[in-house]
């Protein structure tokens, strides 16, 4: 327990979808990020709570402008809790913006600062406005007012907007809020990513895990057939992030004899060793005439070995076979490789192909 062991795969690769070339694990940073998210939800959707009271006359702030109060003076849980609800950005776009008001009656929706008409807050939208605006706090249904069945807009600037060059601006408001209805329901809120506009930690854990995930050229796909210790070799082998000569010797680590084994006196690669030397040769042999009935696999790379079956010209059950046995392959060439060099357990690999056939 108190061995410290190397590290083969960075955390952030193994913690992305399978789908995205990790192995699917939890990051704790994301599942925190996650859970502290819901009460930003939470207060912004759980009506007059006494808890709601008490962290806004703790925290309530004239220079600050964010969707739910928070003072930088008072280092405590919710401030870190605000913090993580507004700064967090998704794919560019905060995390915040993804919560958006529906308005009803208006008196819940803040009109400058929550996200309610557009993608964004109109703070955001508007800022030479928002700068205009005296009371930055105030509701929608403080601007907007509905009188014989008129929609009328009661704004409050602190200076005259057209010698400030600001009527553009308003008259893009004014086109944006066309339609605006204001009814007696109560406003709600939706959070946009879920198709129900529910909100739950797994759908944030799942949009934050999204943007996480890097673009790969190449992923290896598993195979459902195999167990996880085959498909996760294959994972590994593909990012050459198994302990060959050659990358042990790269990560700084000494070895005695770097060639491989089995057939060669060269450095013991990846490529080699899965790919170029005799045996492995042998053993697509094998896989290609006796097993498969497929045309000889030629590969270049391993990216080449383990997708050379998605452009098979055959059918999507037998891809997916031919997909299984190249990996059990794999895995099965690294034992024979381990027996030998640590066991010295002689390999015999031309035999094998002669007891079993493709049907």
């Amino acid at each position: 327990m108190e061995e410290r062991k190397m590290h083969w795969v960075a955390w952030d690769t193994v913690t992305r979808h399978i789908k995205d070339g990790g192995l699917g694990l939890n990051k704790l940073e994301l599942v925190n990020r996650s859970l502290l998210t819901k009460w930003g939800w939470r207060f912004k959707t759980e009506g007059n709570n006494l808890w709601k009271k008490v962290i806004g006359a703790l925290h309530s702030n004239r220079k600050g402008w964010e969707c739910i109060p928070f003072k930088k003076s008072l280092p405590r849980v919710w401030n870190n809790i605000a913090k993580i609800f507004i700064n967090t950005n998704v794919a560019g776009r905060p995390l915040r913006n993804f919560m958006k008001g529906s308005v009803g009656n208006g008196e819940e929706v803040a009109f400058w600062l929550d996200c309610w008409l557009l993608n964004e807050p109109l703070k955001t939208a508007f800022p030479e406005l928002f700068r205009s605006e005296t009371e930055k706090r105030c509701a929608v249904a403080d601007r907007i007012k509905v009188l014989n069945g008129e929609v009328l807009f009661n704004w409050s600037w602190n200076s005259d907007l057209s010698s400030e060059g600001l009527g553009n601006s308003l008259d893009q408001l004014l086109g944006a809020l066309t339609g605006m209805q204001i009814t007696s329901g109560k406003d709600n809120w939706k959070w946009t990513s879920d198709p129900d506009g529910c909100f739950s930690v797994k759908n944030v854990k799942r949009l934050l895990k999204k943007d996480y995930a890097a673009n790969r050229r190449f992923v290896v796909e598993w195979c459902s057939r195999l167990p996880s210790k085959v498909n996760i070799h294959g994972w590994r082998l593909e990012m050459n992030k198994v302990p060959t000569a050659e990358a042990l010797m790269y990560r700084n680590i000494e070895v005695n004899d770097p060639s491989y084994p089995l057939c060669s006196p060269e450095i013991e690669t990846a490529d080699h060793l899965f790919i170029a030397c005799f045996i492995a040769s042998t053993v697509w042999n094998g896989v290609s005439t006796t097993w498969c009935k497929i045309p000889q696999i030629f590969a270049f790379s391993l990216q080449d070995l383990l997708s050379i079956y998605s452009d098979l010209a055959v059918s999507e059950k037998k891809k997916e076979a031919v997909q299984g046995i190249i990996m059990v392959s794999c895995w099965s060439l690294w034992r024979a490789r381990n027996k030998f060099k640590f066991s010295n357990v002689p390999v015999k690999i031309e035999a094998g192909f002669h007891i079993s056939k493709w049907h």
